[in-house]
């Protein structure tokens, strides 16, 4: 696919619990992924980390089935990293056939929350 996007997505917003999933996105078509992981207020210690998966099949006009495994790490950040409404930003490489997603793997510590965003485009 070509020409799709951009598009900005809300995965997690102001949440800290520990194993929030952020919304899943379709890899395919979107080549350039980028998360931005915001802190709002201080966030002193948890961890989150992104993940893809296949999941599948899915035709035209049918959502693809959730897969309910342990999804693959791609790799994480550290909620301490963005405290005061500082943002980190990952970069995602194009994923065949998957879907990619956040998750608050370690509870977010020190009061405040996280925010992840994914900003997507076609290559």
């Amino acid at each position: 696919m070509s020409n799709i996007g951009p598009k900005r997505v809300i995965c997690i917003d102001a949440q800290s619990a520990d194993e929030t999933l952020g919304q899943a996105t379709y890899a395919p078509g979107y080549g350039l992924q980028t998360y931005v992981v915001q802190g709002n207020g201080t966030t002193s210690s948890g961890v989150i980390t992104f993940e893809e998966a296949s999941w599948g099949p899915s035709a035209a006009g049918v959502p693809a089935q959730d897969y309910t495994g342990t999804w693959s790490a791609i790799t994480t950040v550290n909620a301490s990293d963005v405290s005061g409404g500082a943002q980190k930003f990952v970069h995602i490489s194009a994923t065949a056939n998957a879907y990619t997603r956040p998750r608050i793997s370690t509870i977010i510590g020190g009061g405040g929350t996280i925010s992840v965003f994914l900003h997507a485009e076609s290559e």
